[in-house]
């Protein structure tokens, strides 16, 4: 008895003592918090770059502005915006072309048109393509624009596919005049088509997609249209002051030299079921301004299509739209609904 009382109480001393180290262990080892793991994960996350990406920037450092040794944040940071797709590798081109790095080679036009190729297309340039713009940098365009058209362009864009550099689509509220999706160079939108290659230019659209916020411009009606008179495209915004979004946009005709379709701020003041014009016939027309109507492409007396034509500078100074953009209009806008014309 006094034999089982005393393996008895040396296990108890043994259980005891097993507990006490287990306490120590447990309180020496360090604990990761679940916010602390959150952030080792963001940050391993944000440090995952595309190694093509790091290439793409590379080669600009070498064929653009010539160094030999680049900048080690700053190829980090470069490159880990191009994770933004095509619109960031236009602030990544931006970066180098117009750096006091590339400003204090002192390159002229010549120089500038060739480097535009080697950097934006991968290639030297050909003849008739150099001649052209060089031209147009003596005419008096800046570097800048001719920097923009090299960048609008699918050339580039096939560039940025080889390395892995993609096409972000931005969002409107209505797609379903865009079904290939849309998206944002600098302040250009465009429509895609069905290969993902840049198809239509609203060009400038970015600008009034946020003036018509920034500047607080209101209406009587939840619409407001804008149409750019030098670029040939409508735009429909759908909401309030201060919380525009726009809706849908269109390339559009408007008038030739000589009948100019006039620019301001206007209102639409009523509607038309289809009039006759100069020989042509024009459907659902939604006016604007006196005389100028938004209205359809132009149609012979027997409903056939006269001149379809979009993106020029065509009319007598109406705007003339697609015939079931025209109608959509016709059937939507409410009278009162500012137009401004710039």
């Amino acid at each position: 008895m006094l034999m089982l009382k005393s393996r008895f109480l040396k296990f108890i001393c043994l259980c005891l003592t097993v507990f006490s180290v287990l306490s120590f262990l447990s309180s020496s080892i360090p604990v990761i918090a679940l916010d602390d793991a959150s952030s080792a994960d963001e940050a391993a996350e944000e440090e995952d770059i595309d190694p093509m990406y790091f290439k793409f920037v590379g080669r600009l450092y070498a064929i653009v502005t010539r160094q030999m040794h680049a900048d080690e944040t700053e190829k980090h940071d470069l490159a880990k915006s191009l994770k933004g797709g095509i619109s960031a590798a236009y602030d990544v081109m931006y970066h180098f072309y117009f750096s006091d790095a590339y400003r204090e080679l002192g390159q002229s036009d010549e120089d500038f048109v060739e480097d535009l190729y080697t950097g934006c297309y991968g290639r030297y340039a050909d003849e008739s393509g150099k001649k052209y713009y060089v031209g147009r940098l003596e005419s008096g365009y800046s570097r800048y624009l001719v920097f923009r058209e090299f960048l609008s362009s699918n050339e580039f864009v096939k560039l940025c596919s080889s390395y892995n550099i993609r096409i972000k689509k931005i969002l409107i509220s209505n797609y379903i005049d865009h079904l290939d999706g849309m998206t944002c160079i600098c302040d250009d939108y465009y429509d895609l088509d069905k290969n993902g290659n840049l198809d239509w230019c609203y060009k400038n659209a970015a600008k009034h997609v946020r003036c018509i916020n920034e500047f607080y411009y209101t209406s009587p009606t939840k619409y407001y249209i804008i149409a750019d008179i030098d670029n040939c495209y409508i735009m429909i915004f759908k909401g309030s002051v201060g919380q525009w979004s726009l809706y849908k946009i269109y390339p559009m005709s408007c008038g030739k030299s000589g009948h100019e379709t006039p620019r301001g701020n206007y209102k639409v003041t009523g509607k038309l079921s289809y009039f006759y014009s100069h020989g042509s016939l024009c459907y659902y027309a939604t006016q604007w301004n006196g005389p100028y109507y938004l209205h359809s492409v132009t149609y012979n007396y027997n409903g056939t299509i006269q001149n379809g034509t979009l993106g020029k500078h065509i009319s007598a100074g109406c705007i003339r739209l697609r015939i079931d953009v025209a109608e959509w209009i016709y059937d939507n806008i409410p009278v009162g609904t500012p137009v401004k014309t710039i």
